[in-house]
């Protein structure tokens, strides 16, 4: 379970962080390259691969990608689809180069296409805007042969936000993924590098929609038995632990990515409570005020 000392608004990270990792597999058919804080999450499905967010540089096809799927013995599957959970920057960086290279499609909502235009957290990064080819929102199922991608409302973290969940496999076992694209929850006190620049009753009602999105994704998982919990950040499911306890673990022990319900519960409890502290802490609506 993650620490409030991971968030994702923290941007004190070592430098380390930012170092390629071997790639992982977290099960039969899903992979992540990349490194500790961003990259992107491969879902190997019989229409070819698809991929979910795409790193925070323009050179993360070169730098990850490539390699990585090399590695992984994937090098000669078509990329069919890059999936974004997000419109920020440490999202979206590498989209366009690997486009431009494979040709597939990049999928986003329609509000976070606006957002990651004129969002004040993606100014005066180095990282291009991807062309975004297609428009996606909650409740969408998309097939790729033998795997579907549904498509959730994740709004809050910022206002398109999505989640995505599918299905992986464990030998002959099938698991139930939930990815939840949002994590950090932005206002006054609580914004990277300066001042928060939305406003008070901006940041409440985002924070209020967090919390909503959280309860709604809570009851598709309890519908659909999700067992797995993953985000974009490896730091933020604790991604690489896990595939560190799966490289160590012995014969028939189980795989470390599959939680439970349960487990999934505690990981998006968590997010809903944020949010709901973070509606207190962003305005001095409780507090007696002085005039001036």
């Amino acid at each position: 379970m993650s620490q409030e000392n991971k968030n994702s608004t923290d941007h004190n990270f070592d430098e380390n962080l930012f170092l390629p990792i071997e790639p992982i597999r977290l099960f039969d058919d899903y992979y992540y390259v990349g490194n500790r804080l961003v990259g992107f999450h491969i879902l190997r499905t019989s229409e070819g691969l698809v991929l979910f967010d795409a790193a925070d540089m323009a050179e993360a096809d070169e730098r990850y990608l490539i390699p990585g799927l090399k590695k992984l013995g994937l090098e000669n599957e078509k990329i069919n689809t890059l999936f974004l959970t997000h419109g920020h920057f440490d999202h979206t960086g590498g989209a366009e180069a690997v486009r431009r290279r494979t040709g597939y499609d990049v999928a986003l909502s329609e509000k976070d296409t606006a957002y990651l235009l004129w969002c004040d957290e993606n100014r005066g990064k180095d990282a291009p805007f991807p062309r975004i080819t297609r428009l996606v929102k909650g409740g969408e199922e998309i097939s790729f042969g033998d795997h579907t991608v549904t498509v959730l409302d994740g709004a809050g973290h910022t206002p398109g936000c999505l989640n995505y969940s599918f299905t992986v496999h464990e030998g002959e076992e099938e698991h139930r993924v939930i990815m939840v694209g949002g994590y950090g929850v932005f206002g006054p006190g609580s914004y990277p590098e300066h001042e928060y620049p939305y406003g008070v009753s901006w940041a409440v009602e985002q924070a209020l929609t967090f919390a909503s999105t959280c309860v709604s994704t809570w009851e598709y998982c309890k519908e659909n038995h999700c067992d797995v919990y993953l985000n974009p950040h490896p730091h933020l499911c604790d991604l690489v632990e896990n595939g560190e306890k799966n490289r160590a673990r012995q014969d028939g022990a189980p795989n470390a990515f599959i939680i439970g319900t349960e487990g999934v519960r505690r990981w998006i409890a968590e997010r809903f409570d944020v949010c709901m502290e973070s509606v207190e802490k962003f305005t001095d609506i409780r507090r007696e005020y002085e005039e001036k």
